[in-house]
């Protein structure tokens, strides 16, 4: 299940088969479920899909043995949809237009569940009246709330059957309660408490939750319940705990057989049923056999395990957030402690629609002196946070000198410079694209010699009939001090990439100024490009790297400079 970089994306299908079973399956376009099997949060960095490990484990509902994990998919098991991935014309016998699991996805004859269709792009679990446990990817906005409808009873009751669903079934998204999809104070995060839009109580019973903050066993059974590909609901009891991170009590690791779709899954203790956590990442879904897919199967010990968020992180929030606002969840929690206050040498933000940080920033203007190294970020820092994706552009009086859009390892920013003449500096906050997002902005100053030190950063292109980086560039200005020496490239300096037959131009001083250093295809890397160039005397100010293809054709890759 891979974790996707953005929210809710389109979901369209490929294929087109009908299904006679008691829930229809209708005609439409494939891919579906990509976007909540996580890039990234895919995301996942982010980006890997559910395994079966060893034997799957997988069984319908109605074919499983335990009668309390049945009980609890049956009573407290929601697919997550849109409303357009089911018909409620008839409010009685609602259908799901959709693909079946084959036809979505191509699978041989041999595979389980190719019959099955294809509704949901996650899973959650019912654990009070009127409130949804999910993971923070699968709902990433109020807008994405409002689209999400939480459908029970979407199982199998008998072989070749599934259980009729009623509009009664369904219901809305009214608000995220509580949400966090980042790595916060050294713990990585995915969880989401949504409130629906009446209580789903008595017609259904929600699941009791793991109350204690502590680390499960290694070799501890674990089952999960939830819609693997976004097919009816199926239970796999088989799994086991490989990894427990003590440490952190983020999330922990298991063997547990789950698809993209899974994403939100309860993952219960089977000693006494309770939520223990939240399905959020793992490894790839599906492999190529020939001309058509198969599962992906890994032994018992093999490939990277199964990532699920600890339940108690997500209650503690939610507890907090509505000031214990639920008997049944906040009861046996002990007082959540105080957030740690800010760091001074920082600011909060929130932001929507600023075209990566270029319109609708949150500023803050600060003076430093030359030869000062000034870190700034959303992560990487001491008490720098992230919800979403934040993008940084740092400037000075006159021009941009720095940006990044995703490091740490995630979808925070960083950004060092060193500081070549003393003057004042603006950080503008913002968020990748048009999303939304927030978080903490701290910086970091160390004091250093003038003139002395380095600073590095990098910016991504994409490029087409820019002849030989002369039309149509991708253009990233820096400011340079007599003397000073950059270096940049798509290739030997850290961090550079390229694709195709990079070209790179500086040009200065001024962004309408000479070209002073060019290069196409670097000694030892290939079609890519690296160059250097020293500042003469007198010539300090503002140079722009423009990143280009050779000739007419098309490339790509990262610019990474340092400047020392």
């Amino acid at each position: 299940m891979r974790q996707p970089r953005f929210g809710l994306a389109a979901r369209p299908l490929v294929g087109a088969l009908m299904c006679t079973l008691t829930l229809a399956v209708g005609c439409e376009p494939a891919e579906k479920l990509d976007a909540a099997k996580g890039e990234q949060f895919t995301d996942l960095g982010e980006k890997q899909s559910e395994v079966v490990y060893g034997t799957d484990n997988r069984q319908d509902v109605y074919a499983h043995t335990n009668a309390t994990l049945r009980l609890r998919a049956q009573q407290a098991t929601v697919a997550l949809m849109n409303p357009s991935d089911f018909n409620a014309t008839n409010p009685n016998n609602v259908t799901f237009p959709g693909s079946t699991l084959g036809a979505s996805y191509n699978l041989c004859s041999t595979e389980r569940f190719r019959d099955d269709p294809t509704g949901a792009f996650c899973s959650g679990t019912l654990i009070d009246d009127d409130l949804v446990l999910t993971a923070g990817h699968c709902v990433t906005s109020a807008s994405a709330c409002t689209n999400t409808r939480f459908v029970f009873n979407y199982y199998r009751p008998a072989a070749g059957t599934l259980q009729p669903v009623t509009t009664a079934d369904i219901y809305s998204c009214t608000s995220i309660v509580a949400r966090q999809q980042a790595t916060v104070n050294g713990r990585n995060l995915d969880y989401a408490v949504l409130r629906l839009d009446r209580p789903a109580t008595p017609r259904f019973t929600p699941a009791p939750v793991r109350a204690a903050n502590t680390a499960l066993t290694v070799g501890q059974n674990v089952a999960v319940i939830g819609s693997g590909s976004g097919i009816p609901f199926k239970i796999d009891s088989g799994g086991t705990v490989r990894d427990t991170r003590s440490s952190t009590l983020d999330y922990f690791i298991a063997t547990t057989d789950t698809f993209g779709g899974n994403s939100g899954s309860g993952v219960y203790e089977t000693s006494d049923y309770t939520v223990a956590g939240i399905l959020v990442r793992g490894e790839t879904d599906y492999v190529t056999s020939g001309s058509c897919r198969v599962v992906n199967v890994c032994s018992e010990t093999g490939c990277r395990g199964e990532d699920i968020t600890y339940v108690y992180p997500a209650i503690a929030a939610f507890c907090t957030a509505t000031n214990n606002g639920s008997t049944r969840l906040c009861a046996g929690l002990p007082p959540p402690p105080p957030p740690p206050p800010p760091p001074a040498n920082s600011y909060a933000y929130t932001a929507t629609n600023t075209n990566s940080a270029q319109q609708n920033t949150v500023n803050k203007t600060l003076t430093f002196a030359a030869g000062d190294i000034v870190e700034v970020g959303t992560c990487g820092l001491e008490g720098a946070t992230v919800d979403g994706d934040s993008f940084l552009r740092f400037n000075n009086a006159t021009a941009e000198v720095a940006s990044n859009d995703d490091s740490c390892g995630g979808r925070g920013s960083y950004i060092k410079y060193t500081v070549p003449a003393a003057g004042s500096f603006t950080i503008r906050g913002g968020c990748y694209n048009t999303g939304s997002c927030g978080g903490t902005v701290v910086w970091k100053v160390t004091p250093g010699t003038p003139g002395g030190g380095s600073t590095s950063g990098s910016f991504a292109f994409s490029g087409s009939n820019t002849n030989s980086a002369q039309q149509n560039t991708t253009n990233h200005n820096v400011t340079l001090a007599a003397g000073q020496v950059i270096k940049l490239g798509t290739c030997t300096v850290t961090g550079a990439s390229g694709t195709g037959d990079t070209y790179l131009r500086l040009y200065g001083v001024g962004t309408s100024g000479p070209q002073v250093a060019a290069n196409d295809d670097s000694s030892n890397c290939g079609t890519l490009s690296y160059l250097t160039y020293t500042v003469p005397a007198g010539a300090g100010g503002t140079y722009q790297i423009r990143a280009g293809c050779y000739s007419g054709n098309s490339c790509s890759g990262t610019v990474a400079y340092t400047i020392q």
